[in-house]
Formats: structure tokens, C-alpha cells, sequence
């Protein structure tokens, strides 16, 4: 089922498994060239240091030094394994990827078949290999790298021009695992949203069992007034980890509104890039974490303001209880003649356990003289002044911290904008609260 390693030693070990990879894929890929150039970009780039800008706060180590084998793209996964993990309205507008290969048995796209196009990369690759090699050219992320390096096949999804996709498309990820011997996969997506189209779309990440790595990398081209609302579902299971670069390119008017939800494996890092190309763009980036155990999540952004007249959003929270760990880098970059930015950035941290760990580096780089931009950041654990309150109006202290808690996280839960999503959040990641208030 997999090719294993014996001692791996960090670029290396990557790179001859890499070469197992390739042998075990049929010859002549249309897709060779892209794994080649990005596995090169690898190598240049090497694994970061600990000082390394991009990877501070994150310690890859163990990651690292886990001989990885190749996931089998086919995988014994039936509509009754996921049905549970597919979202009420989504029935019949999900893409379901096993192992990070898209897999049209299991999706059922009835309801979206007139409004979307779905198409294999490896089928057309050459109407975006310019594209591809130009972005692994310029690659800043190691992982990212090889994602690109190890994926067997990538998914192009396309909305037209004008179109209102009528329902709710899922995106489901599913991971089968492997305890004795962990498995790695990729996933490659690149979504291209039309002139004024609007777009709904639900991801979630979820795995049959642990031991696995998956790495994602998705980029989205947003045209001229188009809108997308987009949210990710982390729900892996702790022995995974979970490594994912979501690039996104806004043309003039367009909206790109996102919010992640993490419930933390043992490692989970997710890179955002945005880049507000044109004037009128508008980026609302939302997050929440409830970590427990030794559960970790990382986030780092990088937002762009190259045009007048944009606005970017971005609101994280975190709940960091035992000994897990969180870190949010998050950088606006406002370059010069990009006059009438509004851009703001607030992360809050609350500390359940003397134990944990949150590292927050909010930072605004400005060139351009008519803004108007904010950050900040909160570190801390709950108000005793609150707690007090709540205590002489006759509550218990565990149901006081309960409360004051959930309400803490459930304020980003209730910003994203899919009731059933919401639903399953406060059934998840909210019950994580009340196990740790006991």
C-alpha cells in the first residue's frame, strides 16, 4: 500500500520518496514538469530553522523525522463512511477527495452540474502550466512546494460569468490513515470565479482513521464583482497532521469572505495569502481554535493591499487550554498608491491552562499615506470581574466559566454564514468547552 523510509533525513528522505512516487505513476504524466519544477523549488528552498520568518512559531521537527509513505489514491471509502460528514443542503453538490484525489464515484454534483465545471488538471494542464510553473517559481512555502511535488492529480473548479450557483458547494476531504505507517497525500485545486458569479463554499477536512499528513494547496482567481463565502472545517483527528496554503487574487469589486474553524491535531498550519489586486476589493477573514491536550494550530497571513480603496477584515480567536499551543503571524501590507485602505486585525487569546501556549505577531506594513488601519491583539485568561458577576446571580464557577468560555468562541462561530455549519460547531468545538470546565 506504501513505500516507506527507513532513516529519513528531512530534504533528503522527501526527495527519494519522491522519486518512489514518481515511479509508481504512470509514465508520461502531463503533470511531470509541474512535480519536477516544484520539487527543484524544494530543494532550493530547504527546511526551515527555527528563525525562519514563515515557520517562528512552528516547530516541524517531528514532522520531519516520520518516514511517510505515499497514500493510495484509491481507497476503500463508500458514500456510507461519509454520509455523516456531508452537510444537510449538500447532499447533492459535494466534491468528495480521498486521499487528496478527487473522486467522482463518491461526489454527487446534480444540483450544480449546469453552474459549475469541473475539470481534471493533469487534462488541462496546458491551459494552466504557465500559470502553475510561474506560481512554484515563486513559491515562498516549503510545504507548499511539496504539495505541488506529490500531487497525482489537481481539480480546476470554474464558475461563469454572471452565475449564481444555486446551492451550497461542499468540498469534503477525506483521509484514510495509517497508524502503523503514516501516509501523505496532496491536494491541488484552482478555483476560477467569474464576472459578477457568486459562489457558496463549505470544506472540511476529515480522517477514517489518524496517521496521515495532508497538504493542501488551493489558489482562487476571483474576477470583477464576483462574491464568494467560503469556510473551512477542521475535524481531523489528533495523530494527523494538516498543512494547507489557500492563495486568493481580487479583481476590482470583488469579495472574498472566509472563516476557519480548527479543532487542532498534533500539528495543524494553515498559510493565507490574499492579494487585493484592483480598487474596491473586499477581504473579511475570520478564525477559531479550541485546543486542548497537546493540540496546535498556527496561522499565518499575509494580506496585500495593492490598489486604492480596499478593505480587509481579519478577526481570530483562540481558546488554549492543557498544553496545546496556538500562533497567529498575521502582516497587511499596504503598498504605495494604494490610498483609502481600511484594513483592520484583532486577535484574542484566551488561556484556559498555566500550560499552554499563544504566540500572536499582528504587524502592519504602510506605504501609502491616506489609511486608515488598526491591529491588536489580547492575551489573557477570564475575567474574575465577570466570573464575580455571574457568581452573586446564583451560578456554579464551572457553569460560569462554561458560560463565559463558550461565549468567547461562539461569537466567531456565529459569524459564519452556514446555519449547518454552525450547528455542527456548537456540537463539536463547544463540547470540547464544557469538557475542559469540568
Amino acid at each position: 500500500m506504501s513505500d516507506t523510509l527507513a532513516e529519513p533525513t528531512e530534504e533528503t528522505a522527501f526527495i527519494d520518496l519522491h522519486k518512489k512516487f514518481v515511479e509508481g505513476k504512470k509514465t508520461g504524466s502531463a503533470l511531470l514538469p509541474i512535480q519536477e519544477a516544484a520539487l527543484s523549488r524544494f530543494e532550493t528552498l530547504g527546511f526551515p530553522h527555527s528563525k525562519h520568518e514563515m515557520y517562528t512559531y512552528v516547530n516541524t521537527r517531528k514532522l520531519v523525522a516520520i518516514p511517510f509513505g505515499i497514500s493510495s489514491a484509491s481507497a476503500n471509502i463508500t458514500l456510507e463512511n461519509i454520509s455523516d460528514h456531508i452537510y444537510a443542503g449538500c447532499e447533492k453538490s459535494c466534491l468528495v477527495f480521498v486521499n487528496g484525489v478527487f473522486d467522482a464515484s463518491l461526489s454527487r454534483l446534480d444540483n450544480i452540474a449546469s453552474s459549475v465545471k469541473i475539470s481534471s488538471l493533469e487534462e488541462a494542464v496546458s491551459d494552466h502550466s504557465e500559470c502553475l510553473l510561474t506560481s512554484i517559481e515563486n513559491e515562498n512555502d516549503v510545504f507548499a512546494c511539496l504539495a505541488n511535488a506529490f500531487c497525482v492529480d489537481g481539480t480546476v473548479i470554474e464558475i461563469g460569468e454572471k452565475t449564481q450557483v444555486p446551492a451550497t458547494l461542499q468540498v469534503l476531504f477525506v483521509s484514510t490513515g495509517d497508524t502503523s505507517s503514516p501516509l501523505m497525500h496532496s491536494s491541488r485545486l484552482i478555483w476560477k470565479v467569474g464576472k459578477l458569479a457568486e459562489v457558496k463554499v463549505i470544506e472540511k477536512f476529515v480522517g477514517v482513521q489518524a496517521g496521515y499528513f495532508i497538504n493542501t494547496v488551493q489558489d482562487w482567481m476571483i474576477s470583477e464583482g464576483a462574491g464568494v463565502k467560503y469556510t473551512q472545517v477542521q475535524a481531523d483527528p489528533f495523530d494527523a497532521w494538516n498543512f494547507s496554503k489557500t492563495r486568493v487574487h481580487l479583481d476590482r469589486n470583488a469579495r472574498f469572505h472566509a472563516a476557519n474553524s480548527c479543532s487542532g491535531t498534533v500539528l495543524v498550519r494553515n498559510h493565507f495569502e490574499a492579494r487585493l489586486k484592483e480598487e474596491g476589493a473586499e477581504l473579511i477573514l475570520n478564525g477559531v481554535s479550541v485546543l486542548g491536550g497537546k493540540e496546535q494550530v498556527h496561522n499565518f497571513i499575509r494580506v496585500h493591499h495593492e490598489a486604492p480603496q480596499c478593505v480587509s477584515h481579519q478577526h481570530f480567536k483562540n481558546v488554549v487550554n492543557d498544553e496545546a499551543r496556538s500562533s497567529f503571524d498575521g502582516t497587511v501590507i499596504v503598498n504605495q498608491g494604494a490610498q483609502l485602505t481600511n484594513s483592520n486585525q484583532l486577535i484574542n487569546n484566551l488561556m484556559l491552562s498555566n500550560n499552554g501556549h499563544a504566540d500572536t505577531k499582528p504587524n502592519l506594513m504602510i506605504f501609502a499615506d491616506d489609511v486608515k488601519c488598526t491591529h491588536g491583539a489580547t492575551i489573557g485568561q477570564i475575567d474574575e470581574e465577570q466570573m464575580f458577576y455571574l457568581q452573586t446571580r446564583g451560578l456554579s464557577e464551572k457553569f460560569a466559566k462554561e458560560l463565559l468560555t463558550r461565549g468567547f468562541a461562539e461569537s466567531i462561530i456565529q459569524t459564519i454564514e452556514f446555519p449547518e455549519v454552525v450547528k455542527e460547531l456548537k456540537n463539536t468545538l463547544l463540547k470540547k468547552l464544557e469538557a475542559s470546565n469540568v
